[in-house]
């Protein structure tokens, strides 16, 4: 990511209702009627807005039926801000320089005196090591297959394991006794297209996933002082949360201050209890939830000296 697009990115999110939009879609994917209804503004204006997000790439969006979905880009937001804000240098990153001297340690620890001394069970340990055995070839040329264990053997004298590896991650394709080694540019557009479909079926999962409701709360582990909330989705205020106070945006002051003060490691996202669903057409979520809300409510009295809470109305709420 260059200067231009960081640039585009922050300001972009220099606006109250661009913050207020990305809050909501931390939650799930929502359609323009959605976010006018919940932000109280007009779809032109919300429509608006969600245009200069998604210029500036925050944001995507995807026709389902009769509605656009607009959805965040969370490996954006994840960034951590000292990567984010810095400034390349020497036309290189530091997420690139970082990830160079990963690669030079696990080839340190796996190969030695030109022998691979174990074959790394993690994915992505796995792959720099193919990679270079890779060196060991041409890109794009074809190799007779006594040629391709030759070759590998020079590394390892498994070559039959590290062959199949090299074919199953798409590096080599294989037509009887001829392999051939793949182009770098083929291989990342066949890692993008795995990537996308791999993105897709959690996508899918995450939507055929049912809502869980209940009882969550942020607790300061310094003082004990705790945020008791409520929501009948459980992991869309949570992540709200954790967002408002790292961008210091949080509308409860206190537990912003504190925050600010002791630092995000004194503080613990937890799931108290969830909702049991019963398969019972008189079963109320909206009833379960509230009585769980009186029974937390009574136990830790999230008030004054022991809470951050203000009023006794958890649901959702910052005050």
């Amino acid at each position: 990511m260059d200067s231009k697009e960081r640039i585009s990115i922050l300001k972009a999110l220099s606006d109250g209702t661009r913050l207020m939009l990305v809050n909501a879609l931390l939650e799930k994917p929502h359609c323009v009627e959605d976010l006018a209804q919940r932000l109280r503004r007009a779809p032109s204006t919300i429509s608006f807005h969600l245009r200069k997000l998604e210029e500036a790439g925050l944001v995507s969006k995807t026709k389902t039926q009769y509605y656009l979905m607009y959805e965040l880009r969370l490996d954006l937001l994840q960034m951590n801000l000292r990567d984010f804000i810095a400034i390349p240098a020497d036309g290189e990153s530091p997420e690139r320089k970082r990830m160079q001297r990963y690669r030079e340690k696990v080839v340190r620890t796996f190969i030695r005196n030109q022998a691979l001394i174990k074959i790394p069970k993690q994915w992505k340990k796995r792959r720099i090591i193919l990679e270079e055995f890779l060196k060991k070839f041409e890109s794009g040329k074809e190799y007779r297959e006594n040629e391709v264990n030759e070759r590998i053997m020079t590394l390892y004298s498994d070559y039959c394991t590290i062959r199949r590896m090299l074919i199953d991650e798409g590096y080599m394709s294989r037509q009887g006794q001829i392999y051939r080694v793949e182009k770098k540019e083929e291989v990342k557009e066949k890692m993008k297209e795995k990537m996308m479909s791999k993105r897709a079926d959690i996508k899918r999962e995450y939507k055929q996933t049912p809502l869980q409701a209940g009882i969550y709360q942020i607790k300061n582990t310094v003082n004990g002082k705790v945020f008791l909330g409520s929501s009948t989705n459980l992991h869309g205020p949570l992540n709200r949360d954790k967002f408002m106070l790292s961008t210091g945006m949080h509308k409860n002051e206190q537990l912003q201050k504190d925050w600010k003060e002791f630092g995000p490691g004194a503080f613990s996202f937890d799931i108290l209890e969830i909702v049991k669903q019963k398969d019972d057409p008189n079963f109320s979520l909206e009833d379960e939830l509230t009585l769980l809300e009186q029974i937390w409510i009574e136990k830790l009295q999230p008030f004054g000296e022991h809470g951050y809470n203000k009023i006794a109305k958890i649901r959702e709420a910052y005050m």
